[in-house]
């Protein structure tokens, strides 16, 4: 059996700008199949790029190039990029052509810059509870979400890039994030069937390149207690391949994360996501794990002549993929001027922003009025955001105004210590308006019970939720509320615009259900 072979079935993180000696020596060796690239691979653009042809070059053959460019919250292309809003905000716009389009502008700035492969779109059905989905999910009934996720498919897929619908078979209702532990989903097999395997169903119809595993432990699917679905025969083979007769690729989320760690050695659980189904494996960060399971893999196809037969049908459908790329014009070039892009962005950002209520005279700001600006210090919440910069907020609602105030302060912090900073720094303000923005406020309530608090002692206020749209419904003292699902500066140049009275102020469609708000 040779390393080649077995190597087909990775795709693999490297550390730092430049991928080391070391790694491109074990991606040679075993001739590996794909390779996934993080914020923390990227400094210019260029030496991605650079970086890239590297791995293609030690592969000795074109192979997947990975990313996660979900738009919103998890994007690792920033810089020189367009900064894309999330697939809430894009389902608030209740516009599938543009949706396809944005997906479309996506791939082709991917595939300038050697990237094949986008693991995106998410489809979970989003509860309100869920700490990792959130924005990122289309919204909250299973139509949307397949409707909405359909068109981002049909987008990246048109250009030539593989989509990839994640986390099969949905993991929106989980009330834990599976990057620290295991989700468990005890729902019965009809609910799951109609919901959250619903916009799955569709995504095949609609001859979605892959589909991603989620690391949820499903009773209703699988019998083995607390066996998460990755690791799962009977819903990798029984469920997505026999019933819902799926023939592209398979892959697993990264096995390691806590949910698969906490019991599982990476090796074992590599063996056994294989041996239940999956056709490609995913170790984004340490290469020793990554060259345990390929030797993990190859003692077992060793072995037993079952994995043998295993293997060849996983190579049939990876070099089937491979075929579908080949028809994206995959430059890696350095070409990938985003200029052109920016209107589309513009439109959807604007598009996207929603009011639940507003007051005419908080959306006819002047550059002139005291305006007194309480925002969040941006942070990552979940690990898949990887670590966020300084969202530029102060510098772009600081210059549109000409004596703003602008106090920061922590999602997490308590609300005494924001109200104490909010009322010593804005003590000569009560005729000022407020523009209060939170973050997660659903989840991190301290910034509800602060905010609520706070805005009696102005002139009036409006607040915006700069992640999830949740955060809305608890915020009763304010007369002007909207969600902008995003922290990303188009998000935030859209509520500008919005403050000015130079956009129309819009209340549907929505995203979510907000009737019993």
């Amino acid at each position: 059996m040779t390393r080649s072979k077995i190597g087909n079935l990775f795709v693999v993180g490297y550390q730092g700008v430049n991928p080391s000696d070391e790694f491109l020596r074990f991606i040679e060796e075993w001739q590996i199949g794909g390779v996934i690239v993080f914020a923390r691979n990227i400094d210019r653009l260029e030496n991605m790029t650079a970086a890239i042809k590297k791995i293609q070059e030690a592969a000795g053959r074109e192979i997947f190039t990975a990313i996660d460019q979900e738009g919103g919250l998890v994007m690792r292309l920033l810089q020189d990029c367009s900064l894309f809003q999330s697939a809430m905000g894009l389902a608030a716009t209740g516009d599938e052509k543009l949706i396809e389009a944005s997906h479309a502008v996506m791939a082709k700035e991917m595939l300038a810059l050697g990237l094949n492969w986008n693991l995106a779109p998410v489809l979970d059905i989003n509860h309100p509870d869920n700490p990792g989905i959130g924005a990122r999910s289309f919204g909250d009934t299973a139509e949307n979400v397949a409707r909405y996720g359909c068109a981002a498919i049909r987008g990246l897929q048109s250009q030539g890039v593989l989509a990839c619908a994640k986390h099969f078979p949905g993991k929106g209702d989980a009330r834990v994030d599976s990057h620290l532990t295991l989700p468990i989903i005890d729902q019965t097999r009809e609910q799951l069937d109609k919901h959250g395997l619903f916009p799955f169903k569709q995504a095949i119809a609609n001859d979605v390149g892959a589909i991603m595993t989620a690391h949820v432990f499903f009773p209703a699917y699988e019998s083995t207690p607390n066996l998460p679905a990755t690791l799962s025969r009977s819903v990798l083979t029984g469920l997505l391949r026999d019933e819902l007769n799926f023939e592209g690729l398979l892959i697993t989320d990264d096995l390691e994360m806590g949910a698969i760690t906490e019991k599982f050695g990476i090796a074992e659980a590599a063996s056994q996501s294989f041996a239940a189904g999956s056709d490609l494996l995913l170790i984004c960060h340490q290469l020793e794990q990554q060259r345990e399971a390929a030797e993990k893999i190859m003692a077992m196809v060793a072995a037993d002549p079952a994995f043998g037969e295993r293997l060849e049908t996983s190579l049939t459908r990876i070099e089937r993929a491979r075929d579908r790329i080949k028809s994206g014009k995959f430059t890696c070039d350095n070409e990938y001027s985003n200029r052109s892009h920016q209107e589309l962005i513009e439109i959807t950002h604007d598009r996207s922003l929603r009011f639940l209520d507003f007051e005419a005279e908080m959306l006819q700001l002047k550059s002139n009025d005291e305006v007194v600006f309480v925002y969040p210090r941006i942070s990552s919440l979940v690990q898949v955001e990887e670590t966020h910069s300084d969202s530029g907020i102060a510098e772009i609602f600081g210059r549109s105004f000409k004596n703003p105030l602008l106090i920061q302060y922590d999602p997490k912090e308590s609300s005494e210590k924001i109200i104490e900073r909010v009322e010593q720094e804005a003590a000569d303000y009560a005729k000022s308006r407020l523009i209060f923005m939170t973050y997660n406020a659903h989840i991190f309530e301290e910034q509800i019970t602060a905010a609520n608090s706070i805005v009696s002692g102005f002139k009036s206020g409006a607040a915006f939720a700069l992640r999830n749209p949740y955060d809305l419904k608890l915020l009763k003292g304010f007369k002007t509320r909207a969600a902008a699902f995003s922290f990303r500066t188009p998000a935030l140049h859209a509520i500008l615009k919005a403050l000015s009275g130079k956009t129309t102020p819009q209340k549907g469609p929505w995203p979510i259900d907000i009737s019993q708000w």
